[in-house]
C-alpha cells in the first residue's frame, strides 16, 4: 500500500540488468520480472522476499535437474494457459489501478490518447511499418515500444498545462463547457 522509494528502485534496476547480463553470459535472452511480479502479488497478495527466494531455487533446482524439468513441464498447458489468463489479468487491472492516480487533465489524456492510438494502430496494422528493416519492424509492430517512446517525447516536448486548464476536470469529454440547455446560467 505504499510508493516503493528510489533506493528500491535503483535495487530492482540492478537486479534486473545483473540478471541479464548473466543470462546474456549463457546465450539466453535478456529477461525482466516486473510485470509478472505485479500480477503474482496482485492474484495472491504475498509479498514475501522469503518466497521470492525459494522460488528462485526451485526453478534453479529445475533447471540443473532435468527429472524435476521433466514434471513440471508435464503440466497441462490449458492449466497453465488458464494461470497466465489470470496473472496477465491482475497486471492490466493494477495498470488501471495506475492512472486512477493520474491527474487527467488535457496534457495528460492527449499523451495518453496518442501513445494508445499508436501502440494499438502499430499492432493492429503491421503493414504500416513494411518498408522498415526486420527488427525495427518487429519491435514497431509489438505496440509497446512504440507508446512508450510517443509518450516519453510527448511527455518531454508538450508544454505543461496553464494553471486555469490544471485545475480543470477533464472527464469523457468538455464536461459542463457547453452552452446549451443544461448550462448552469439556464437552470432555474
Amino acid at each position: 500500500g505504499r510508493e516503493a522509494s528510489d533506493r528500491e528502485i535503483q535495487g530492482a534496476t540492478y537486479a534486473d540488468g545483473i540478471g541479464t547480463a548473466i543470462s546474456g553470459m549463457f546465450g539466453a535472452l535478456p529477461n525482466t520480472s516486473f510485470s509478472q511480479n505485479v500480477g503474482l502479488i496482485a492474484m495472491t497478495g504475498v509479498m514475501s522476499r522469503m518466497v521470492v527466494t525459494i522460488g528462485a531455487i526451485f526453478l534453479i533446482i529445475c533447471g540443473l535437474v532435468p527429472k524435476i524439468g521433466a514434471v513440471i513441464s508435464s503440466i497441462p498447458i490449458e492449466v497453465l494457459g488458464g494461470g497466465v489468463i489470470v496473472m496477465f489479468g491482475m497486471v492490466v487491472a493494477a495498470g488501471i489501478s495506475m492512472l486512477s492516480d493520474v491527474n487527467w487533465n488535457r496534457r495528460n489524456m492527449v499523451i495518453f490518447a496518442i501513445a494508445l492510438s499508436l501502440g494499438l494502430g502499430l499492432q493492429l496494422e503491421p503493414d504500416a511499418l513494411q518498408y522498415l528493416p526486420g527488427t525495427l519492424k518487429v519491435l514497431g509492430t509489438s505496440g509497446i515500444l512504440p507508446a512508450a517512446l510517443i509518450a516519453i517525447v510527448l511527455n518531454l516536448v508538450l508544454p505543461e498545462e496553464l494553471s486555469g486548464e490544471a485545475t480543470e476536470e477533464v472527464s469523457g469529454g468538455m464536461a459542463g463547457q457547453g452552452s446549451g440547455s443544461l448550462a448552469q446560467s439556464d437552470r432555474v
